[in-house]
């Protein structure tokens, strides 16, 4: 945003996520939610410093975040989203590489009820790594009932739900946000995610700021993460006193 300050070091890196778009085994820099022209991630961009070459490398992406002391992560398997392919062995050694640092948050692209082998893979990511948080996205589940069979799989405290807009509409045809809204309540979650995808690498976050809103005033007291069009302090304050607690950044350092 024209006019915002850079993020001086360590001023809000505590409550930054960093953000891992991940697609056939690159790290790759999103931008609208257009996933077709996504390409991979160029360099990693810190105040004061050097640009640092990542070239869709995944651990210089995580090195790059770890560095400035962003130890949160959100790693997006966009292969599992799209088409259902989880990328296993990179999502694996993304979560040992993190184990002894913040929370990791994983979309996988849940989108109907799994066979047992593939509960089995994430029961045990989930089981050895008591920081993992896997996020049902609202933009794959295709009914809210797919909250509750995570629920009687994994713990309520390492799942997060994902409410996905774009351009300020409601991504999912099967759902609405009400119903969402719902199950957050009914079922207990203690982390929901609020994203329009048109903010993503974009350089406003109004359309960020009005989800904010509209999701505080749903769930008031639930811990909400919230991202997209961060580009210095200003916005980062902005979206902390609109209620974010916490906010997911990429194209701020990863470009």
């Amino acid at each position: 945003m024209t006019g915002c300050k850079p993020i001086p070091p360590d001023a809000f890196t505590s409550r930054f996520i960093g953000v891992i778009d991940l697609q056939d085994g690159l790290a790759v820099h999103g931008v609208g939610g257009d996933r077709d022209h996504y390409l991979p991630v160029g360099t990693f961009n810190a105040p004061g410093r050097a640009a640092h070459r990542i070239d869709g490398h995944v651990q210089r992406l995580i090195d790059g975040y770890h560095s400035v002391g962003i130890d949160s992560l959100y790693v997006a398997d966009l292969n599992g989203i799209r088409f259902g392919d989880w990328q296993r062995q990179q999502i694996r050694s993304i979560v040992e590489r993190c184990s002894d640092r913040g929370t990791l948050f994983l979309d996988l692209g849940f989108r109907t009820t799994m066979p047992p082998q593939r509960w089995s893979w994430i029961e045990s990511l989930v089981n050895d790594h008591a920081n993992v948080v896997v996020i049902l996205a609202t933009e794959c589940a295709t009914d809210v009932s797919l909250l509750s069979d995570l629920l009687t799989h994994l713990p309520c405290d390492q799942i997060a739900v994902s409410l996905d807009y774009k351009d300020g509409r409601w991504v999912s045809e099967e759902t609405t946000d009400d119903d969402w809204f719902d199950a957050c309540r009914n079922s207990g979650i203690s982390t929901v995610i609020g994203l329009d995808l048109a903010s993503v690498g974009s350089t406003s976050i109004q359309r960020t700021l009005e989800l904010c809103k509209r999701v505080r005033l749903q769930l008031p007291h639930t811990r909400y993460i919230t991202g997209g069009g961060v580009r210095g302090a200003a916005d980062a304050r902005r979206l902390f006193d609109a209620g974010a607690d916490q906010l997911l950044v990429a194209s701020l350092y990863a470009r």
